[in-house]
């Protein structure tokens, strides 16, 4: 396993990229129609409540990564099968990254004559090229563009507000239609995409230089993500509305293009390309890497070996993984409620819940099983 360090600036930078990925620019929460917002701010307590499960793992095993873990706590069969399972996940997942990359933006709206194939082979290939100089490399790089990210995204409110489009009426009445379609959304999407996702954070806790630190950067960035996602679906019903909104296959996109300022700021969607394009990078980068360290640690594999044959399995997975737009966006509602939920909420909880007791009584059951 690869001995890296990263700072708690970094590890914010990075989870922030992560959250963002494809959640800014795709249809998400609009079970609550005009409450999306208030879904959204609901699935950010949530995942906080999540994050707390990894972060308390975390400080029972602060220098072991959790496939390590997972044998500790659950034996050296069950662990090994549910670190393994893990690892499948995190590819999988990666490979689903991939086809929000190139599927749904870059194939659909700024590359539509490019073949898809080529698309998400440009995509899987810088991936593995970054994650083949480090882990500590893509942290550096996540400051860089998390600084890039902002500004794009100030700038673009900036125009919104100044082009006179925003209509703060079209959010009410709040809960106008009661709680039910919030809870709804939360229980459906909001919890598990983007909060939930962050399990794969726990494979990057081990790398922190400074722990205490790290996990309370770790809990910014749900919160930072939480408001600012927030604020995007609330600034985006109130410009397009409810209706135009639900309908849209990219709904920030199309917001965004009705920016213009007397016709000299105008076209800025080009942005929201931009934004994407970088989150998604990122999204791929820690699932991939994730995938890699769970591989290398439970078969005593060296890390880099396995960067370019995984490349290979991401990149055919995502050819195969849906045939259409629509197919995507129908597996990817299944499987944000069926399968990673198991990843990211029960498998954490059954760990947390055998070892009731005091801290010492905890640590001394640890060093007896290890």
């Amino acid at each position: 396993m690869e001995k890296v360090r990263i700072s708690p600036l970094q590890f914010f930078s990075l989870l922030v990229l992560f959250q963002f990925g494809t959640t800014l620019v795709v249809n998400l929460g609009l079970q609550a129609g005009k409450d999306s917002w208030i879904a959204m701010l609901i699935g950010m307590i949530m995942g906080l409540l999540l994050f707390s499960m990894n972060a308390f793992l975390y400080s029972l095993f602060p220098d072991k990564l959790p496939t390590v873990y997972y044998r500790i706590l659950l034996g050296k069969y069950l662990g090994g099968f549910v670190g393994l399972s893990y690892g499948v996940f995190y590819l999988h997942t990666a490979s689903r990254d991939v086809v929000d990359g190139g599927l749904l933006v870059m194939a659909s709206a700024a590359l539509k004559e490019t073949p898809l194939l080529i698309v998400n082979l440009i995509m899987v290939m810088t991936v593995a090229y970054v994650l083949g100089k480090g882990i500590e490399v893509l942290a550096r790089t996540a400051l860089i563009f998390l600084a890039v990210v902002l500004i794009i995204g100030g700038f673009s409110l900036l125009v919104i507000l100044f082009a006179g489009i925003v209509d703060l009426q079209r959010l009410l009445p709040v809960m106008g239609e009661g709680t039910g379609p919030i809870l709804e959304s939360v229980v459906e999407k909001n919890i598990h995409f983007p909060f939930a996702e962050l399990i794969v954070a726990t494979v990057l806790m081990p790398a922190l230089n400074q722990k205490k630190t790290g996990i309370k950067a770790g809990y910014l960035a749900i919160l930072f993500c939480g408001v600012m996602l927030a604020q995007t679906s609330a600034i985006t019903i109130s410009v397009l509305g409810t209706n135009i909104t639900e309908r849209s296959v990219f709904p920030l996109l199309t917001m965004v293009g009705k920016a213009n300022i007397s016709e000299f700021i105008e076209r800025t969607e080009i942005l929201v390309v931009m934004v994407l394009i970088i989150g998604v990078f990122f999204k791929i980068s820690l699932y991939y890497y994730a995938a890699l360290m769970c591989t290398s640690e439970l078969f005593k594999i060296p890390y880099k070996k396995l960067i370019y044959p995984y490349a290979v399995i991401i990149l055919g997975n995502s050819m195969v993984l849906s045939r259409s737009y629509s197919e995507h966006l129908m597996k990817g509602s299944k499987y944000l409620y069926t399968v990673l939920p198991v990843f990211t909420i029960v498998i954490p909880a059954v760990l947390v819940d055998p070892h009731p007791g005091t801290e010492d009584e905890i640590q001394i059951q640890i060093q007896i099983r290890t």
